[in-house]
């Protein structure tokens, strides 16, 4: 499995998604078993690189994100989901994601984190993001 997720790492509409999109879509809909289970088969096929640990830790820290009953300390969380200010993360984590003055692992860990901005941003309508509301929220639509 594939886990270079870099904006020169582009995907034609063809190709089948990958775990890291399938794991991208169940925390942005807060399936938190199957957000594990694809997370377990990303963890279990990484290559032993710095940039793969950092891609697995960012995706442990979105996992537990969602997992979180309190959001008081989640940067993420609390975002307002506006399609401006998605694409303004998405952006700054690209910048980071590139940034020669950042390790390995740090790079790796940027370049999740823009990826996820990526899925949400492609996301419709943006009342439809799930990643800050509660199940019981979510029964609404």
């Amino acid at each position: 499995m594939k886990l270079n997720t870099g904006a020169r790492n582009q995907k034609s509409r063809s190709q089948p998604i990958s775990g890291l999109d399938r794991f991208f879509h169940a925390v942005s809909e807060r399936r938190i078993a199957d957000a594990e289970k694809e997370l377990d088969l990303i963890r279990s096929s990484i290559p032993a690189t710095e940039a793969a640990k950092g891609n697995l830790k960012a995706c442990e820290g979105l996992l537990l994100m969602v997992k979180a009953n309190s959001d008081k300390y989640l940067y993420l969380s609390k975002i307002e989901r506006t399609q401006k200010q998605l694409r303004m993360l998405r952006k700054e984590f690209a910048t980071q994601a590139t940034n020669t003055l950042h390790t390995d692992y740090d790079r790796g860990y940027f370049q999740v984190l823009e990826s996820y901005m990526k899925k949400l941003e492609k996301l419709e309508p943006q009342s439809e993001i799930q990643v800050n509301k509660t199940p019981a929220t979510e029964s609404e639509h």
